[in-house]
């Protein structure tokens, strides 16, 4: 029975290992696609976008790109949770209703045997507990008493214009309300503490199913957009790569900083995705020879070593095979950095050959 088990989770490691490899080379390719886009979508804003003031006439500036920012005002008296009578002026106001409940986290070695850890946590929306591998003695609530929810102000202006329900739903929810224990409608069987409306005997040590629920809301003063006009609001702006903008940011800034901070987002979120599509595939590789390193381990004193110039071996594999996805992808768009990507490639498949070599001389 024990030498099936270790059968199955070698092979389990090693179909994991294709598909992550599968996982991590799909990333990359979308990865290095979408940047592509991104560029030319803020060369383009960059190119076309026209800077005006909040108090201009929108029909001089009609089906144009524009840059905007000032105070902004919102009509609404004010937003409201009605059934905690919890009110604010403010262009957006969210409940966030969290659950105390078990959170399951697995972690699977190379023998393909997974050990499964618990933890209570907060949080928001139910987790479904009857999938846990130790969902008896880890159960869930199966319903909360209550649901997180947004409201949105229906007019927000910003000078002469008027912002878009688009615009209003990305102002961001940042600011806690605190509950007024003589105006806010309390529940039987609960309390306020802090920021937070609860059902729990004591909020620091909460059991399964307690729940607490908190406000949040926008409290800015100034904002500044990127969109193209349309009458007295504004539209989002679709580019030729086909990437929409419509860019909405806290405070008065110029079009050269908000271009500034979409490229330093686009950039992030590249080197990110680069980050786990290279990690995915070297981790794949290392799963594949996971049969391997089992039976290397079993070699006295030079075990580790085997272990460490296999997982060498495989990290540039992966990394090879990562920079050829990437290199392939940029080749159509950018041939000079695609043949350096390309060569840099071919040197690190020549050191893990050469790095083989040399394993299979000493083990001979």
């Amino acid at each position: 029975m024990n030498n099936q088990k270790k059968k199955g989770g070698l092979f389990a490691g090693v179909i994991s290992g294709i598909v992550m490899i599968l996982a991590g080379t799909i990333l990359l390719w979308w990865n290095e696609g979408n940047n592509v886009r991104n560029i030319r979508t803020t060369n383009e804003v960059e190119k076309n976008v026209v800077e005006i003031v909040s108090d201009s006439d929108p029909a001089q500036y009609a089906g144009q790109l524009v840059a905007v920012g000032g105070r902004f005002t919102t009509l609404d008296e004010q937003l409201s949770d009605e059934l905690f009578q919890m009110s604010v002026h403010t262009p957006a106001l969210r409940r966030v209703v969290e659950i105390y409940q078990w959170e399951e986290d697995s972690d699977t070695d190379d023998d393909g045997d997974t050990t499964y850890t618990y933890e209570k946590v907060w949080k928001e929306g139910l987790i479904d507990s009857s999938a846990f591998a130790q969902s008896a003695s880890h159960q869930n609530p199966t319903s909360s008493p209550y649901d997180s929810e947004t409201w949105y102000a229906e007019k927000v202006t910003l000078g002469s214009y008027r912002l878009s329900s688009q615009q209003i739903k990305q102002l961001g929810t940042d600011k806690s309300l605190a509950p007024d224990a003589e105006d806010v409608k309390i529940p039987d069987g609960c309390t306020t503490y802090g920021v937070y409306l609860t059902d729990a005997e004591d909020i620091n040590k909460p059991e399964i199913g307690d729940f607490r629920i908190s406000w949040k809301y926008n409290d800015w003063k100034e904002l500044s957009l990127i969109a193209t006009v349309s009458d007295n609001s504004f539209i989002t702006y679709t580019s030729t790569s086909g990437k929409k903008v419509n860019y909405v940011t806290e405070g008065v800034h110029t079009a050269a900083e908000m271009i500034a901070d979409m490229r330093a987002a686009d950039k992030m979120m590249k080197w990110a995705m680069r980050l786990l599509g290279a990690m995915l595939v070297i981790f794949g590789y290392t799963a594949l020879i996971s049969p391997l390193t089992k039976v290397a381990s079993f070699v006295p004193l030079l075990g580790n070593v085997i272990n460490g110039a296999l997982f060498v071996v495989m990290f540039l594999i992966g990394m090879t095979h990562s920079l050829l996805i990437i290199a392939i992808a940029w080749f159509r768009f950018r041939p000079v950095l695609g043949i350096l990507l390309l060569a840099a490639c071919a040197a690190m498949g020549v050191l893990a050959h050469l790095l083989m070599n040399k394993r299979r001389a000493a083990a001979a």
